[in-house]
């Protein structure tokens, strides 16, 4: 790139001097002006350090104080021309507003970069910049010509395209209030859906941030109108050719621009206006639910209201009023942990499976404390670890898996109601995030931090408090859990949320240099699931001998249950080619004074998660949760569901007895012909795939998200 950009230069300077002495230019062009153009390259080659920058905000103050050097050296060479009083009042005019609409326009692609979930070129450095300069080019483009067009038509119609290209820009600020406010409360771009919704979207559509950003872009209108005023003024001030010039020039580099910057097609106006294309040419994809599924999906506890544009909206987490705390933390709010155990299906456990006494021992004794509950017959809603969280913290089967969020960017952040929002709306002062790996893999920091977590921790982030170097995947969880106690006594605000994510037995179980053999040792994924036992041992003998023991709720919880493909047949001859991504989970829950069962055998899934937690809490609230409390009214469904990109998975009741259903989403050939007729049949995978593809649309267009309002 540096080297075609240096042919380019040395090209436009052989050019410039060929045309200034083939058309007889003043001899300031060709003399003093031609020895200033190689300071100008290098003015304009500094925007070019934005591309060492990865922060947004960064790269825009960068580009914004070239543009200012830009300006004050041409003003400078400009200053010694002849007929500087010309050249110096229009480069002024064309600066000024170039800079006004870049200032504007920046703000608004940023807004958009922060706010919009599923956008995949997210992923490009100085995405807003891109997209700022070429917008900003756009509308000086269209200037231009309007400028060209104002000295070369007649009198009366010379003002036709100002005025047209005023109206255009009034109609983008209208817009801009609009988008500005659903991204807000959407986390998406305006969309057809939203107006044909008008009822169910109006809170979106409508809002708060709507009514304050129009008053915001009326003043921006009121400057900007100011200063076209002054530039239409001038136009009469200064002879023809000096505008001629400059038209010319920002001409050019529009089209230059428009074929070496493709971030102009992937805008937000172009995106939305791509959407109303697509939409009135129906060429959109419309997804239905089919009534027969959505019947069947009821028996699920999946209830949705279709019509709606929050399509599962509710108006409380749970119906029953029992009290599951004890009375003492009724005025002190607990503290709460949460240890989201990596791949920790409940078959490695020795208080679920007899048969592996001995490899999880510290977790066996968490479950012998008086005040701890099994949870049993509990499953993973999705896979892996952060469509797993998802599902459990927002109580929703995502339908993005994690290549989507990872790889496609499809998912940064999401506008849905999670547990670390709610914990924080009702009393809680504190919540964290601890994770082994750096916090931005499968943009861990900007999900969590949009479910309302305030602080994450990842691998460089823990550096500071960790001596020594990582030893796992990141750091062990020999490492981890100490960290992790340190925050519980150092870094929080009474009462807290501490959520924690192991590492050591995460496939392929034997990166961690600190590995505690079991046994004989020869068995990887067992060494692996005592090692982080291990470590977790030392945790729970200090928790039990602290304060914390009185006063802070303590969860172990797998993610997810792990892959089937740990089991191979030499070291797992029951298991081996059995399993799916699905499987039961362990989920043990430590409360001071526990009034709750000791065991809970209800069947449930990741999504009840969340609602089961607040239940306890005592916190209930509006929601979009999916799930149900297992203490309420989840037992009235028995049957769940999984959903990720690694499989569909169906464990449903059919004439008494349990069925189970599995099968990758590509693998599947429906047509709609398979979609039963009766709902009073068990849901097939065809069924589900109706389902799965619905979802999916209605995730992309926000109708599971939260409103705001």
């Amino acid at each position: 790139m540096w080297f075609g950009i240096v042919l380019i230069w040395f090209g436009f300077k052989y050019l410039f001097r060929f045309l200034t002495l083939r058309f007889h230019r003043h001899p300031f062009w060709q003399q003093e002006f031609y020895t200033f153009l190689d300071p100008l390259y290098l003015t304009v080659s500094l925007v070019f350090l934005t591309f060492f920058s990865k922060n947004e905000l960064l790269t825009l103050g960068g580009a914004i104080v070239v543009f200012i050097l830009l300006f004050f050296q041409s003003e400078y060479f400009l200053k010694k021309h002849p007929a500087a009083e010309h050249w110096v009042r229009v480069n002024r005019l064309f600066f000024f507003l170039g800079i006004f609409i870049f200032l504007f326009i920046s703000i608004l692609q940023y807004w958009s970069y922060y706010y919009y979930i599923l956008d995949p070129s997210a992923l490009i450095f100085n995405i807003v910049f891109f997209r700022a300069w070429s917008l900003t080019i756009f509308w000086l483009f269209w200037l231009a010509l309007a400028g060209l067009c104002y000295h070369f038509l007649p009198r009366f119609w010379r003002l036709v395209p100002f005025v047209g290209w005023i109206i255009a820009f009034v109609v983008y600020l209208i817009f801009w209030a609009f988008n500005a406010g659903i991204l807000y409360f959407s986390n998406l771009y305006l969309n057809p859906v939203i107006i044909s919704h008008a009822e169910g979207g109006s809170g979106v559509m409508l809002n708060r941030i709507s009514y304050e950003l129009f008053f915001c872009f009326l003043a921006v209108l009121i400057g900007f109108l100011y200063l076209l005023r002054k530039f239409l003024q001038t136009q009469k001030l200064s002879p023809k050719r000096y505008w001629y010039y400059y038209n010319f020039l920002i001409v050019i580099i529009a089209i230059a621009t428009l074929f070496s910057v493709a971030s102009f097609w992937n805008t937000p106006e172009a995106i939305v206006i791509k959407s109303f294309y697509d939409y009135w040419r129906g060429t959109t994809e419309k997804v239905e639910l089919n009534p027969v599924v959505q019947q069947k999906l009821e028996k699920f506890g999946l209830q949705y209201e279709t019509s709606n544009f929050y399509v599962a909206r509710r108006e409380k987490v749970y119906n029953s009023d029992k009290k599951l705390l004890p009375n003492k933390f009724s005025i002190q709010k607990p503290n709460v942990v949460i240890v989201f155990w990596e791949s920790l299906s409940s078959r490695l456990v020795g208080a679920y499976n007899s048969k592996r006494v001995g490899v999880t021992p510290a977790l066996d004794l968490m479950a012998t404390d008086p005040h701890t509950t099994i949870f049993k017959n509990y499953y993973n809603a999705s896979t892996p670890t952060i469509t797993g969280l998802i599902s459990e913290l927002c109580s929703i089967l995502p339908p993005m898996g994690h290549n989507e969020i990872q790889n496609e960017n499809r998912l940064q952040r999401h506008g849905m109601l999670c547990l670390p929002q709610i914990l924080e709306d009702n009393g809680y002062k504190y919540s964290s995030y601890v994770t082994a790996v750096e916090k931005d893999f499968a943009h861990k920091d900007t999900i969590f931090t949009s479910m309302g977590t305030q602080e994450i921790y990842g691998t460089e982030e823990l550096y500071k408090y960790i001596p020594g170097e990582p030893l796992s995947w990141g750091w062990s969880d020999h490492q981890l859990f100490p960290v992790t106690w340190k925050f519980m006594h150092e870094k929080v605000k009474e009462p807290f949320l501490i959520m924690l994510s192991t590492v050591d037995t995460h496939p392929p179980f034997t990166i961690a240099k600190d590995m505690v053999e079991y046994e004989h040792g020869d068995n990887e994924v067992i060494n692996s699931f005592h090692t982080t036992d291990n470590a977790f041992g030392s945790f729970w003998e200090q928790f039990k001998n602290s304060e914390f023991y009185n006063d802070t709720i303590l969860i172990v919880v797998a993610d997810h249950a792990i892959f089937p493909a740990a089991f191979k047949n030499d070291k797992f001859p029951e298991e081996a080619g059995k399993l799916t991504f699905y499987d039961e989970n362990a989920f043990l829950l430590y409360i001071p004074d526990n009034i709750l069962p000791k065991t809970v055998e209800t069947n449930a899934s990741g999504i009840d998660f969340a609602p089961t937690l607040l239940q306890i809490f005592g916190i209930n609230v509006p929601n979009n949760f999916e799930g149900h409390s297992i203490f309420d009214s989840r037992e009235k469904f028995p049957n769940i569901l999984g959903m990720h990109e690694f499989g569909l998975w169906i464990n449903q009741m059919d004439g008494g007895k349990r069925k189970v259903d599995f099968i990758v989403p590509q693998d599947l050939k429906c047509e709609n012909s398979a979609i039963g007729q009766d709902a009073n049949f068990p849901l097939t995978m065809c069924e589900y795939e109706n389902y799965y593809k619905w979802k999916r649309s209605m995730f992309e267009e926000g109708r599971f998200w939260f409103n705001k309002e």
